[in-house]
């Protein structure tokens, strides 16, 4: 695949193709390629090429998936999950025990986070799955590039553009992390808002301090929630209370995508259904399979 005259972010993309060790960084590469590719007669040829590429690729993936196999590292994802990423000493591992309550290794020497740290932490009652990767230049691209949403830890401004190199293929939602608050002066504090607000508006950021507040701490967890594309759905038997643990689903989610979340197969043995909450004209309205759910709905239904 000949780069000339391709820009700086095709050429990146194509010398990591060539790096690349797995079909996932081959297809986030070729699909910045193939964005980047211009669109005229003399590069008809070269977009076809990429484009068949990136199809065979994704043909090899799916007969993984269908094989049980993968080449991505083995954690299974969560229904939301998070990714904690940055430089070292940025203070990723002590914001992880903070939200996970576990203990991870934390130092002050550079790269003590050498595999992944896997957790959970939960927004009211929704659970979020939360991985601590290693530090840049060791992190893992497959953690960066396919998770849903990347907390990007910083404690000085000029980690933002050298950060910026490992990240510009991620898909993810980005919440730009400002770390170790409480050691900043409001002058300092003042200025690098000001920056923020003028030089990287098009990161939602956050400052966090080593020791937060309740209310810190849960303004982090809503802002991270509030990445997800997700409603809560709660389920309950007739005459009993509700579930306390709700369902994850994507918006848009029909009362039929519930039911068959729930068990496969068994949205065509339903007889009749009801619904509570934000999407219900009264409460018990009966519903039909096609019915789009809300946040925080609650679901009754009973089988043939």
């Amino acid at each position: 695949m000949a780069s000339t005259n391709q820009s700086p972010f095709y050429q990146r993309a194509e010398e990591e193709f060539h790096k690349a060790t797995t079909d996932e960084e081959r297809i986030s590469c070729l699909e910045i390629m193939i964005k980047e590719c211009p669109k005229h007669k003399s590069s008809e040829n070269m977009l076809k090429n990429l484009t068949n590429r990136l199809k065979k690729l994704n043909q090899s993936i799916e007969k993984q998936k269908k094989a049980g196999k993968s080449s991505k590292t083995g954690v299974k994802k969560a229904d939301m999950q998070c990714v904690l990423t940055g430089f070292p000493n940025t203070g990723k591992s002590t914001i992880f025990k903070i939200l996970t309550g576990l203990n991870p290794k934390i130092s002050p020497h550079p790269f003590t986070t050498h595999q992944p740290q896997l957790g959970t932490f939960k927004f009211e009652d929704a659970p979020i799955q939360i991985i601590d990767a290693p530090a840049f230049p060791s992190h893992d691209k497959n953690f960066t590039n396919g998770t849903d949403t990347l907390l990007f830890v910083v404690d000085e401004l000029s980690q933002i553009p050298k950060a910026e190199e490992f990240l510009y293929r991620t898909k993810a939602k980005i919440i730009l992390i400002f770390n170790k608050e409480d050691i900043l002066s409001e002058n300092e504090k003042r200025k690098i808002k000001a920056t923020l607000d003028s030089k990287y508006k098009k990161y939602n950021y956050h400052f966090f301090s080593q020791k937060p507040s309740i209310e810190e701490l849960n303004n982090l967890k809503k802002e991270i929630f509030q990445t997800f594309p997700i409603i809560r759905v709660y389920t309950k038997e007739p005459k009993k209370e509700a579930s306390k643990e709700p369902m994850i689903l994507k918006v848009g989610s029909t009362f039929k995508d519930a039911a068959e979340k729930i068990l496969k197969g068994i949205s065509k043995k339903i007889k009749r259904a009801r619904i509570w909450g934000p999407s219900s004209r009264f409460g018990g309205q009966i519903i039909g399979l096609e019915h789009i759910l809300k946040d925080k709905d609650v679901i009754e239904f009973q089988t043939r």
